[in-house]
């Protein structure tokens, strides 16, 4: 498999920038884009919302919904990482590791395992050199196991979206 897992913050980010009335150029990158995917993980944080954007998911990304618990292994790994490395202090890594619902650990699971690359808003920034109680950042946590993150004007430009 190739192709894209996006985080949540993408979609809720661009529902917000990018609102559906006003950019539908962007919405129907999305619809239409093969290669993009979420993770039901993913999908169920976007279905609390009960918004414009929970309609705009349930309506066009059901299909493509994958799921995590493929990838429980790789999830395994991220959780033995961030919990072992010595990198965060409980009071971060429990962000990731105390709810089994959590997305951004199973995102970087299921990427490791099928060779997804990761789309989110996050910056690869990570503890720098103590201990820290910030939550996991996906692109740090990610480039450690090798798997590939890139940003929402990445994607686009690698899927050479124009809008016109």
């Amino acid at each position: 498999m190739s192709g894209y897992l996006i985080d949540s913050n993408i979609l809720i980010v661009s529902n917000r920038n990018y609102r559906q009335d006003f950019f539908p150029v962007v919405w129907e990158f999305f619809k239409n884009n093969e290669d993009v995917f979420i993770t039901n993980r993913v999908y169920n944080e976007i279905m609390k919302l009960d918004d414009e954007l929970c309609a705009w998911t349930k309506a066009n990304y059901k299909s493509r919904v994958l799921q995590v618990e493929n990838a429980v292994s790789e999830y395994g790994r991220v959780i033995s990482y961030v919990t072992s490395s010595g990198k965060w202090r409980p009071a971060g890594y429990e962000q990731w590791s105390s709810d089994a619902n959590k997305a951004d650990p199973w995102l970087i699971g299921y990427a490791l395992k099928y060779g997804l690359t990761i789309v989110t808003d996050e910056n690869n920034t990570g503890p720098n050199g103590h201990p820290t109680n910030n939550e996991p950042k996906i692109p740090f946590v990610a480039d450690y196991f090798g798997v590939d993150t890139i940003n929402f004007w990445e994607l686009l430009s690698r899927e050479h979206f124009k809008a016109q």
